[in-house]
């Protein structure tokens, strides 16, 4: 019996959309070779940044996004010793997932790129930028975008930010801004306008003082400024003298100037000593032993007498070359027992290994009263290996001074390190190492970071601090 011509219509139907059916549940075909397939995710704000800094890329997994909230934005305005700033740039700049929960969130990812540049890095604030997109609704996004970029030199890509945020357009910042976009871009009439809203009631003198010189083509524009990325990019427009405003700059645009902080070297070892001598914090020591490292270097090597060997071994651990350190202190004649035992444990942490003679040194001189060995034998106990009952025994009697850290800070600090949340403990760490932060409470620090395996970072933090408890 033949099918009816409305059951061949009913079957010609079925037969597509059992085939449909049919791809629906069949296996996925492999990926051609070399190709990865990943499942899409939600963009993680903190995605974007660095990935050589050394830190992994599951740095901040367990860590609270309310200590993130509250410590990040506070690095941008401490004032953190060289190692500890060192240790947020890369905390900062790594690309990485962020806090547990926070990926999302448009502030958290404005306070990171802020203090970046705050911190000097420009370049890792871009890094941190980069994956980002739509920003055009969140001002503090926008204006840290904006920022990088006139910093960077790219005056072009600010102006896009500014042209496409839709809020807190208004703002001084963003009126400036504007103003300089649209001088360059040749509207005069516009930039003029936009100018005199910017520096109503007598708002920023300095920029208004530029701006009208630019937009005349005529007049004295007065001295550069580097205050802001908008000074900086209309002090270069008007080619005035960057050298002699430099105490103005930022320590982005700073950085971006001189090439990254490096300075000249120092022209013999009487001016090293001399600049060595007179520093009296732990930032002019470092920066003077930067300048003096090549003079000590080429004195150490050939064999020439160095005065003041204990500081020049010193400013030569703090300018990262263990090398003619070492060579310094074997040349060493004559040097108090304190200072000697200061300058073998922090040679022994920049050499990565425990020295417990060295220890025993500092802790039998903070048992005879010395205050200096006391502090030093506190941050090198984390470096000295197993720690006897004698030894802990003297410890226990030492008087060294109570740091200025918060108890309820120095707690969350032990729990993070205890739980071994990498990003936690160093951002805990940071809040409390600035550039003054006492011997006591930097071994507590230098401690919690060697416990999560920031072990770079510990003993940076340890070799500055044994080498600044002479600093007069």
């Amino acid at each position: 019996m033949n099918p009816t011509p409305h059951l061949l219509a009913i079957v010609l139907l079925l037969v597509p959309l059992a085939a449909r059916s049919q791809e629906t549940v069949s296996p996925v075909a492999s990926p051609a070779p070399g190709v990865e397939v990943s499942n899409l995710q939600t963009l993680d704000l903190f995605s974007g940044g660095r990935r050589d800094t050394g830190l992994p890329a599951d740095l901040w997994k367990g860590s609270s996004a309310g200590v993130a909230r509250d410590l990040i934005p506070q690095l941008g305005t401490k004032l953190l010793s060289p190692a500890a700033k060192a240790l947020a740039v890369r905390l900062l700049s790594t690309a990485a997932s962020a806090p547990d929960g926070a990926g999302a969130d448009q502030a958290l990812a404005a306070a990171r790129a802020q203090a970046l540049l705050a911190l000097g890095d420009a370049a890792g604030a871009q890094a941190a930028l980069d994956r980002m997109s739509n920003i055009g609704g969140n001002g503090a996004l926008s204006q840290a975008a904006a920022e990088t970029a006139l910093v960077l030199g790219h005056d072009d890509q600010a102006c896009r930010i500014a042209n496409a945020l839709t809020v807190d357009r208004g703002t001084a910042y963003w009126l400036k801004v504007r103003s300089l976009c649209q001088a360059i871009g040749g509207q005069t009439d516009a930039a003029a306008v936009t100018l005199s809203l910017a520096t109503a009631s007598g708002r920023e003198p300095v920029f208004a003082r530029m701006m009208a010189v630019l937009l005349a083509e005529a007049g004295d524009p007065g001295p550069a400024s580097l205050r802001a990325g908008a000074d900086y990019a209309l002090s270069k427009r008007l080619m005035l003298d960057l050298t002699r405003a430099m105490a103005t700059a930022t320590p982005a645009i700073a950085n971006v100037l001189n090439g990254g902080g490096t300075s000249a070297p120092d022209a013999d070892i009487t001016v090293s000593l001399g600049n060595l001598r007179k520093a009296r914090t732990v930032d002019a020591l470092t920066a003077a032993a930067r300048t003096a490292a090549p003079v000590i270097a080429a004195q150490a090597g050939a064999g020439a007498p160095l005065p003041d060997g204990v500081l020049l071994a010193r400013a030569a651990l703090v300018a990262g070359d263990l090398k003619t350190a070492l060579a310094v202190r074997q040349a060493i004649v004559e040097a108090s027992a304190v200072d000697l035992a200061l300058l073998d444990g922090a040679i022994a942490v920049a050499s990565g290994r425990s020295d417990p003679q060295t220890f025993d040194r500092l802790v039998e001189r903070g048992v005879a009263g010395s205050v200096p060995a006391q502090s030093g034998a506190l941050i090198l106990s984390v470096f000295a290996g197993a720690v006897g009952p004698q030894a802990r025994a003297e410890l226990a009697k030492f008087t060294t001074a109570r740091g200025a850290a918060l108890p309820g800070r120095l707690l969350a600090l032990d729990l993070a390190a205890q739980a071994g949340l990498k990003g936690e403990t160093a951002l805990l760490a940071l809040s409390i190492s600035d550039a003054a932060v006492a011997p006591a409470d930097r071994a507590r620090t230098v401690r919690a970071l060697s416990q999560v395996g920031l072990d770079r970072d510990a003993r940076a933090l340890a070799i500055e601090g044994l080498i600044v408890l002479d600093l007069k």
